[in-house]
């Protein structure tokens, strides 16, 4: 241990010092959430979705220092890695045992409501393997028979646990805006699935711009055009996918996590939207990891915005040979920073 301190100490200094030169830097290395059943959500994204299962713990494990991170002291857990294709970013589910926790079905409008948008290569397939599975649209409609080839085609549904997942059929290699069309489509995980996208929704999309912009260091900004400006507009047709009025208001923040990792930020002024912000074990509830350089000054500049800590006593903790910690967004979805050391 105290020589991975060290490498870890050596490592901080190497990045403050190139952080006067240079904005720090962040990249996701994983996203999932919470689930009720470890087994039944594989099901989903394995059986139905066909993406690959990379590990999958078959037994419970207790991790004090986990606990510690995500606030979740004293349950055990069981997890699973899902690779995401031609993204170095994979899906993680965590099972937790041991613990009180309350089923969370979440609405595109609400604050803190994360999506994974998975790009399928053919939406009539993926929407004939989801018809069968009877799976459940956000909006209670039967799910499509889907578009035909080079159109866009989307339907949207949740997993077993109340997640939000958009599957899409791009209609070009522009209408991945600012990421390149894969050019790697067949191969493990890909019998549906090409590519992965990360939304999540934001009470403010200012938020997204103090947070993820100014402390980690994405490529974003307001608007995502053809849709709308950089301004607030009405969503118009668009609510019909979310239940949304088309008079609700709404604004959004788009761009890059990283050079091959689009993330887009909305708001949507619905007076029924409530936030969402449970505890890291209630199934639904999601959770990104990004990896950073030089934690212990980004974990100053959240605390300077006053940005709320989960993790226990307010700081950093080693979890699986990385320095961690655990917070809430300005809309309070979990988010949890890494550095290797």
């Amino acid at each position: 241990m105290k020589t991975g301190l060290i490498v870890c100490i050596l490592a901080a200094v190497t990045a403050y010092s190139a952080s006067h030169e240079a904005p720090y830097t962040s990249k996701p290395s994983s996203v999932g959430h919470a689930v009720n059943n470890l087994e039944k959500t594989l099901e989903f994204f394995h059986g139905v979705v066909g993406l690959e299962i990379l590990h999958q713990d078959k037994r419970p494990v207790y991790d004090e220092a986990y606990g510690r991170l995500t606030a979740t002291r004293g349950a055990t857990y069981k997890m699973a890695v899902v690779a995401i294709p031609n993204q170095d970013w994979t899906l993680n589910l965590v099972e937790y045992m041991g613990i009180s926790k309350k089923q969370i079905k979440q609405r595109e409008k609400d604050p803190a409501a994360p999506a994974l948008t998975l790009t399928v290569k053919n939406a009539t397939a993926i929407n004939n393997a989801l018809r069968r599975a009877n799976v459940s649209t956000i909006d209670g409609s039967l799910i499509p028979k889907g578009g035909a080839e080079g159109t866009t085609s989307t339907v949207w549904v949740y997993d077993p646990d109340g997640y939000m997942v958009e599957l899409v059929q791009r209609s070009g290699p522009s209408d991945y805006f600012t990421v390149s069309e894969p050019n790697i489509t067949d191969g493990p995980g890909m019998e549906y699935v090409i590519r992965g996208q990360l939304d999540l929704t934001m009470y403010n999309v200012t938020g997204a711009l103090t947070f993820y912009r100014d402390i980690l260091g994405q490529n974003i900004s307001r608007g995502f055009e053809p849709l709308i400006g950089t301004g607030y507009e009405k969503v118009g047709g668009l609510g019909g996918l979310f239940n949304l009025s088309t008079d609700t208001y709404w604004a959004a923040v788009t761009g890059n996590c990283d050079p091959e990792t689009r993330c887009e930020y909305y708001e949507y002024d619905d007076p029924s939207r409530v936030s969402i912000i449970y505890p890291a074990q209630d199934p639904g509830v999601g959770m990104t990891t990004y990896s950073v350089q030089n934690l212990d000054a980004i974990a100053d500049k959240v605390k300077a915005a006053k940005i709320k800590v989960i993790t226990e006593g307010d700081r950093p903790v080693w979890v699986d040979g990385k320095k961690s910690i655990l917070v809430r967004d300005p809309a309070g979805y979990l988010v949890r920073l890494d550095q290797a050391c």
